[in-house]
């Protein structure tokens, strides 16, 4: 599979068909994790799943209102609130989470031409965890340090700004105001943070900033 993130649009296209969980090349568990690391790998993955959930609910709401089908988009909001009440319950328990922002997209992309060795495969591996909980600037620091050129994309919903949004849109619709309640959606929508970037970038990369979308990077069989 290659990453080529081109547009948030593209991202929330894949958030809204609810199977980007089977697209996230962070997703997958490192055989050598040990017990407890496997553990938190695992509830960093709820909570990743549980933010995109949420998300489609959203945008699937919004859809729904475009179409003058406010009861089933008001069933939609009410699930996307359970999701991210439960949500910021978790996130506020993180002592390193001062901003409220959960990870709930992550790609990490290698050169098709670069050989991923036993010893590269570990390096990227540590960083997993890091990833899932949306530690960026830890990530970053330790993709510079495998000295090759990375592409690192990730998506963090700041979670209690969605969820006062999800609210102002269902108090919207209590009084019949479709429009006001979309446009929060779109909003809510809005709030996702994107970031997309090329780590180690060649000098021959850097001075065109869309140089990447023009290299093919493979993620398969990396993390």
């Amino acid at each position: 599979m290659h990453i080529n993130i081109k547009s948030s649009a593209a991202i929330l296209l894949l958030l809204a068909a609810m199977m980007l969980g089977a697209t996230n090349s962070m997703a997958t568990t490192p055989a050598a994790a040990t017990d407890s690391r496997q553990q938190k790998i695992q509830q960093a993955s709820v909570l990743e799943k549980n933010g995109r959930k949420a998300m489609s609910y959203i945008v699937a709401a919004r859809e729904l209102l475009s179409k003058q089908h406010s009861e089933e988009a008001h069933q939609y909001l009410k699930k996307a609130r359970v999701l991210l009440t439960k949500l910021k319950s978790e996130v506020t328990k993180e002592k390193d989470n001062a901003t409220g922002l959960l990870s709930i997209y992550s790609q990490l992309g290698v050169k098709k031409e670069v050989e991923i060795t036993d010893q590269l495969r570990q390096k990227l591996e540590n960083t997993h965890l890091d990833v899932m909980r949306g530690r960026h600037k830890k990530v970053i620091a330790a993709l510079k340090a495998v000295g090759i050129e990375l592409q690192y994309s990730f998506v963090d919903l700041p979670v209690a700004a969605t969820l006062g949004k999800v609210k102002s849109a269902l108090k919207s619709l209590s009084r019949k105001n479709t429009h006001e309640a979309s446009k929060t959606l779109s909003d809510a929508e809005a709030g996702l943070i994107h970031k997309h970037m090329i780590i180690n970038a060649s000098t021959k990369t850097r001075p065109d900033k869309h140089a990447d979308q023009h290299t093919e990077y493979n993620s398969q069989g990396v993390i």
